[in-house]
């Protein structure tokens, strides 16, 4: 096989729209469904975790006192009140105890709670406003999502289990997720629009983007060194070759009777590829020998014959070929937007303490007091003036700017329409790239642009793990003003994040290492 790594993944040319597709063979097909049905699960479980804190604060809500109280209640500690209604720190603990380990690293206690009060706020607003959610609402929408990935009562019991988690709980998660997902959708989705004029500019704008790249199809036969010698091989390819001159319609046979690549072996041993997807050998040949010629070439897998027969050269993928696919990322960079001026709406209007958050700014301070206070005792000279202030007891009905940033992380679930859309999200473990990808991207000129925050932005540095901070990454968001853009961004033409550019090409959404990997030649 003439691939650069031998995998079961093969390109071929989509006629319709000059796209890149990849042929899986069934025994992967099948590997993948099972994988991404326990990472459906889990990403349905996750989304819904967070809603169970909800639930829990509404039922409990009459064994507390707040306002007799204050930090404390019958039921223990308190880490916040919104409008009057409690979250203890016990139900934070618990709560933040079922996110994954993983999630845990880049989700910190703190940032759990914001995003409980603003669901416990969205939940507010969504019941003010009349919006309720019905047990056979649940029942469908639970249903659905089962029979859609083929989740049997068996395994969510098993996963739930493993959660701490009893259906009767679920139940809870599906229906506060269904109640904020109507208000979302009369309050953010459908205040969301994007004219046909806005997507035709921004694909006028990024022309490089939007090119298909030129694609050959080519036949081969290999001559595999699998109990042969590269001398042998040649041999054998010449003798193959022979019986090809006078008639090429005989190709099919003897790639059935010779051809080692048992990956293409039932397609006549064809391939449809651009440039940098096969080893430069082969490439060469199919590229530049032209529609019917044939020809033997050696490589590191043996010696192949390889047939052209269909060239195409680069060309512009028409607008009406990617309209949806621009409106689609367009749209969700407005909802983003609407999203977070409707939380901060109802943040400013709210009467919000966060008592887990002065404790910290409490802690926080007297650790810098005692960093002060060492430092003199040593004969340093204090160079700085550390004013310490006093966490509020008063409950506050404003939001600092930085915070309303801090929100929008989480928009990615948030802005989805019902239960079974989760699982339409990128995977709840992305896998990570292997040493060096990173370093290959950043010699190969690949730029991620993108808003410390926004939730597609950090599902695509999740790609990498710990090797995000070796990428190159340009920040687009301003502090304290998420609408604003930075100007390198503003020049680069990003109008959505994340965006890859690559050479001169313009990539919108998140990208998967495997894809990333086709884009920059880069081994992953």
């Amino acid at each position: 096989m003439a691939k650069n790594k031998k995998s079961s993944g093969k390109e071929a040319n989509n006629g319709n729209k000059g796209l890149k597709v990849y042929k899986v063979e069934n025994a992967q097909q099948k590997e993948d469904a099972r994988a991404r049905r326990n990472k459906t699960i889990q990403a349905f479980l996750i989304v819904l975790i967070v809603i169970l804190a909800i639930a829990a604060i509404f039922s409990a809500i009459n064994t507390f006192f707040p306002d007799l109280f204050g930090k404390f209640s019958l039921s223990g500690k308190l880490v916040a009140k919104v409008n009057g209604v409690p979250i203890t720190e016990t139900q934070l603990n618990e709560d933040y105890s079922r996110l994954p380990l993983q999630y845990q690293y880049f989700i910190t206690k703190d940032a759990f709670l914001k995003q409980l009060i603003d669901e416990v706020l969205l939940t507010q607003e969504a019941t003010r406003q009349g919006f309720s959610v019905s047990q056979q609402e649940v029942d469908e929408s639970l249903n659905i999502f089962m029979q859609e990935n083929n989740v049997t009562p068996d395994k969510l019991n098993e996963v739930l289990t493993q959660k701490n988690l009893n259906y009767e709980q679920l139940r809870s998660l599906v229906q506060n997720q269904l109640l904020i997902d109507k208000l979302l959708k009369k309050e953010v989705k459908d205040k969301a629009n994007v004219a046909t004029e806005q997507a035709l500019k921004y694909y006028n704008d990024n022309p490089a983007t939007f090119k298909a790249p030129g694609m050959v199809t080519a036949k081969h036969i290999l001559i595999g060194l699998v109990n042969r010698t590269m001398e042998q091989a040649k041999l054998k390819a010449q003798e193959v070759f022979g019986m090809l001159k006078n008639d090429k319609g005989n190709f099919c046979d003897l790639v059935t009777l010779y051809s080692d690549d048992s990956g293409s072996n039932d397609n006549c041993g064809e391939y449809t590829f651009p440039k940098g997807q096969m080893v430069p050998e082969f490439e060469k040949a199919a590229f530049e020998q032209g529609i019917g010629n044939i020809s033997i070439i050696n490589t590191t897998f043996g010696y192949h014959i390889v047939l052209t027969t269909n060239l195409t050269s680069e060309k512009k993928v028409p607008f009406s070929d990617v309209q949806d696919q621009i409106t689609a990322v367009l749209k969700t960079q407005q909802e983003k937007i609407v999203y977070s001026d409707l939380v901060a709406g109802l943040r400013a209007k709210a009467k919000i303490t966060n008592y887990y958050e002065q404790q910290l700014l409490a802690e926080q301070a007297k650790n810098a007091t005692n960093t002060t206070a060492g430092q003199q005792s040593q004969g340093v000279a204090a160079k700085t003036q550390v004013t310490v202030i006093a966490p509020a007891e008063t409950e506050t009905t404003e939001l600092p700017e930085e915070e309303i940033a801090s929100e929008q992380k989480e928009l990615g679930a948030e802005t989805e329409k019902a239960v079974e859309e989760v699982v339409e999200e990128k995977p709840v473990q992305p896998q990570p790239a292997e040493l060096g990808f990173t370093e290959c991207l950043k010699s190969k000129g690949a730029v991620l642009y993108g808003a410390y925050w926004d939730s597609s932005t950090k599902t695509q540095k999740e790609y990498f793990g710990a090797d995000a901070v070796n990428i190159n990454y340009i920040e687009c968001g301003i502090q304290g003003d998420y609408r604003a853009q930075s100007e390198i961004c503003k020049e680069a033409g990003i109008q959505a994040y994340p965006t890859w550019i690559i050479g001169n090409d313009k990539h919108m959404g998140i990208l998967e290492i495997k894809q990333l990997a086709v884009l920059t030649g880069c081994k992953a």
